[in-house]
């Protein structure tokens, strides 16, 4: 009797984990109402990748009218369900919408768990005080974090704050080398940056 229970439960836990996989088949070759159903199926056994995908052909309006309040129902379900690409869309739909408390919740778990972009955008929450108390310091930390992992944007943000003290003391030395590692990504705006504070007297030698 245990036997057959465990294998019912290995059954319905493969067919369940199929449904994600059945409704992605369907989405690309376009059979929405097929894709939404398995979907369906397995969102109803807390598979969060399908509520992501759900909330995305709500937003896209695939085999479904657009539905902007569906849309971020079922991102919220997939977000606290753990799904972190929904933290990420939950935070970008929150900023564009200006309510930057929700927006800096979201983009903080997504940060902790190493997404890059969200990263950079703490950095311009806490320069900014959007959605949070304005911290110069907190936002060094994160535009460093983001300029780690390669973000552009963050290590001209950064290179600036160093630049000019902000939430730490002048460092011509490692402005330069932020500076230059946004130029060497072809950033204009780091050769504008680059040539206006003569940063290339700061770079350090090898």
């Amino acid at each position: 009797m245990k036997k057959k229970i465990v294998l019912i439960l290995l059954l319905t836990s493969y067919l369940f984990a199929g449904s994600y996989d059945n409704g992605i088949e369907a989405y690309k070759q376009g059979k929405y109402k097929k894709a939404m159903d398995s979907f369906h199926i397995a969102s109803n056994n807390d598979d969060n990748r399908a509520m992501l995908v759900i909330g995305i052909m709500y937003a896209n309006g695939d085999g479904v009218s657009k539905d902007q309040v569906k849309s971020v129902e079922w991102f919220t379900k997939a977000a606290k369900a753990g799904n972190e690409h929904a933290w990420t869309k939950l935070g970008n739909i929150y900023a564009v919408k200006e309510d930057y408390k929700n927006a800096y919740k979201w983009f903080l778990k997504a940060a902790e768990k190493g997404d890059v972009k969200a990263a950079y955008n703490l950095g311009y929450f806490y320069t900014g005080g959007l959605g949070v108390q304005m911290d110069l310091k907190q936002s060094l930390h994160w535009y460093e974090k983001a300029s780690i992992a390669g973000n552009l944007d963050a290590q001209l943000n950064l290179g600036f704050m160093y630049i000019g003290g902000h939430g730490t003391t002048k460092n011509y030395k490692k402005a330069a080398y932020w500076i230059k590692k946004a130029k060497d990504m072809g950033s204009a705006k780091a050769d504008s940056m680059w040539e206006q504070f003569k940063l290339i007297d700061h770079i350090e030698k090898k």
